[in-house]
């Protein structure tokens, strides 16, 4: 997935149970345990609230550390 404000759009009209299924993809994807995340009400009400503050730098940012994790690095 390509991170941009469109793409950060589409995740935020995805119902509860999408968005989880999406955001376990992505963890998977970048070699994180997805079955260790937790995802109740309450944690995708907060990533709902990051997602719809998250500015084009916070979005840059986000995938820059996504293609780094993948790529074993720290940061």
């Amino acid at each position: 997935m390509n991170l941009d404000k469109n793409s950060i759009n589409m995740l935020l009209a995805l119902d509860d149970e999408h968005l989880s299924v999406v955001i376990r993809q992505l963890a998977a994807s970048a070699g994180i345990n997805a079955n260790s995340i937790n995802l109740g009400e309450k944690e995708l009400k907060s990533i709902r609230h990051a997602l719809s503050i998250a500015t084009e730098e916070d979005i840059s940012r986000a995938a820059e550390l996504l293609k780094n994790f993948k790529n074993g690095k720290k940061e």
